[in-house]
C-alpha cells in the first residue's frame, strides 16, 4: 500500500503531494507530531500488483 501525504503550510494553503511507503508515511506522521505540521493522507493501492484475490482472476 503507498499513501499520498499533502502537507498544508501556516496558513492552510496545500503544497506539492508526495507518494510514499508506509515506513515513511510513519516517519512523516512523527515528525508532523512534533511539528504541528498539517497532512491529509490518502491510501492509494499500488499498481504493480493486484490489490484483491478477485482482481488476480480478471484477464
Amino acid at each position: 500500500m503507498r499513501f499520498e501525504i499533502t502537507p498544508f503550510d501556516d496558513h492552510g494553503t496545500q503544497t506539492a503531494a508526495d507518494l510514499v511507503d508506509l515506513t515513511t508515511l510513519r516517519e512523516r506522521l512523527a515528525e508532523a507530531a512534533l511539528t504541528g505540521q498539517r497532512l491529509h493522507i490518502r491510501p492509494r493501492p499500488r499498481h504493480d500488483r493486484p490489490a484483491t484475490r478477485h482482481q488476480e482472476r480478471r484477464p
